[in-house]
C-alpha cells in the first residue's frame, strides 16, 4: 500500500556503474605533420574530403569510346587536358599534392633560417603490367614532382614502389623502417595514378569491368594523388600533428581475382590482422574504416570475408567507409588519398573513431593495410 504522509519518495533508479575509459592509443614513432590531396571531386585534401562527405562525384564522357561504340565515363580532372597522359599526368596530380603535404615541414625549415633539406619521398605508382604504362615513368617521375611542387627531394634515399592499391602500404611500410632505424627526420610518402590512357581503358573495357548501363559489376575509373609527410616524433618539434602511423602491413593473395580457384581473402585477411596487431592484445578495437572497395563484386566479397574473420579487431559498431565510390578508383593513390582524408576529418571533428584502418587490393597478388591514429592523450 503507498503511503500518502510526505516523507514517502518513489525509489530512485540504481546508480549506473561509470563506463570504464578506453585504453590509451599507443605512441608511434611516425608522426603526420603533413597531408595533401588531389582527385577529381577537389584540388585539396580538405576540398576532397568535404566533397566526399557531402556525396558529390562528377563522372564525364571523354572522347574515347567503348566496345559498343558509346563515350567512356570517367573521373579526372577537368584542370587537366584530355591530351595529358602518362608521366606528364602523373606530375600533374601529385606535384600539387606533394607541395600541400610538405609546407608545414618546409616552412618550419625557413623559419629556422636555413635551406630546406631535401626530403626522401617514397611513392606507390601503377604496376609495369598495366596497358599503356609509360615507361619513363621510372626515371623521370621524381624530378617531374620536384619541378612542379617546388619541393626539394633527396633522390638518392627516394624510393619508387610499382603495384597498384596494395603497393602504398608497402610504400609506407619502408617509410616507417626508415624512421625506426634512424635513416630519416622525415619522409613524404604517398601514391600517385590515373586511369585515364586509351590502352588502359581499352583493357577495362575488354575485361568488362567498366561500370555502364550493360556492365552493373564494373567501377568508374579516376585518377588522384595523396601524400604525407611523416616526421620521427622525438624530431617533429612545434610541427603540427595531424595524427600517426600505427602500422601499415602487405601480405601477398594466394588466389587473386582470375585465378582458377575461388579467392578466400587470405592476403587482405593477413594484412589487416598484422596491422591491427599494433593496437596490442585485447587493448583496443578499431572503431573505423575506409578501404578501396568500388562494388566489383570479387572485392566487396574479398571485404567481406575480412569483416568476418578479422571480427575480434573492430568494434561491433564499426562503421565501414567506401570513399572511392565517390572520387572513381584511385589505384595505387587509393591509400594515401584516404589517409588524407582522416588527418582531415580528426582536425575538423567529423570523424566517427580516433583510430583508423585502410584496406586496400591490388589487380595483383598484393594487399595492403594501414593503421592510423590521433596522437595519444598525453
Amino acid at each position: 500500500m503507498t503511503s500518502n504522509t510526505p516523507d514517502a519518495r518513489p525509489s530512485a533508479p540504481p546508480a549506473r556503474a561509470p563506463l570504464a575509459p578506453l585504453p590509451a592509443l599507443p605512441a608511434a614513432e611516425a608522426v603526420i605533420v603533413g597531408a595533401g590531396a588531389r582527385a577529381p571531386n577537389g584540388l585539396t585534401a580538405l576540398q576532397v574530403t568535404m566533397s566526399v562527405r557531402a556525396l558529390k562525384m562528377d563522372p564525364r564522357e571523354s572522347h574515347m569510346v567503348d566496345r559498343a561504340g558509346e563515350p567512356m565515363v570517367t573521373c579526372r580532372l577537368p584542370s587537366i587536358g584530355d591530351h595529358v597522359t602518362g608521366l606528364d599526368r602523373l606530375v600533374a596530380l601529385g606535384g600539387p599534392a606533394l607541395t600541400q603535404a610538405a609546407f608545414p615541414w618546409l616552412s618550419a625549415e625557413r623559419q629556422r633560417r636555413r635551406a630546406a633539406r631535401p626530403l626522401p619521398v617514397i611513392v606507390a605508382l601503377p604496376p609495369r603490367s598495366r596497358p599503356g604504362f609509360d615507361p619513363r615513368i621510372e626515371s623521370q617521375l621524381l624530378a617531374g614532382l620536384e619541378a612542379r611542387s617546388q619541393v626539394p627531394i633527396d633522390h638518392a634515399r627516394s624510393a619508387l614502389v610499382l603495384g597498384c592499391r596494395g603497393s602504398a602500404a608497402q610504400a609506407f611500410e619502408i617509410a616507417l623502417e626508415r624512421l625506426g632505424a634512424g635513416e630519416h627526420d622525415a619522409v613524404a610518402v604517398g601514391g600517385v595514378d590515373s586511369f585515364f590512357d586509351p590502352d588502359a581503358l581499352e583493357w577495362l573495357d575488354g575485361e568488362l569491368r567498366l561500370h555502364s548501363m550493360r556492365t552493373e559489376n564494373g567501377f568508374i575509373p579516376g585518377e588522384g594523388a595523396g601524400f604525407v609527410v611523416l616526421a620521427a616524433r622525438g624530431r617533429a618539434g612545434s610541427l603540427p600533428r595531424l595524427g600517426q602511423v600505427l602500422a601499415a602491413a602487405v601480405a601477398a593473395e594466394p588466389r587473386p581475382y582470375g585465378s582458377d580457384e575461388p579467392c578466400l581473402a587470405l592476403g587482405i585477411t593477413s594484412a589487416v590482422k598484422r596491422a591491427a596487431a599494433a593496437l596490442g592484445p585485447k587493448a583496443r578495437r578499431i572503431p573505423w574504416v575506409m578501404n578501396d572497395v568500388v562494388n566489383e563484386r570479387h572485392r566487396v566479397d574479398e571485404w567481406s570475408y575480412v569483416m568476418a574473420r578479422a571480427f575480434e579487431a573492430f568494434t561491433p559498431d564499426v562503421i565501414c567507409e567506401q570513399p572511392l565510390l565517390k572520387t572513381g578508383d584511385l589505384g595505387a593513390a587509393s591509400a594515401p588519398v584516404m589517409l588524407a582524408m582522416a588527418t582531415v576529418r580528426w582536425g575538423t571533428r567529423c570523424a566517427p573513431g580516433d583510430c583508423v584502418l585502410i584496406g586496400a587490393h591490388s589487380e595483383g597478388p598484393e594487399r595492403g593495410a594501414l593503421l592510423a591514429s590521433l596522437e595519444p592523450a598525453r
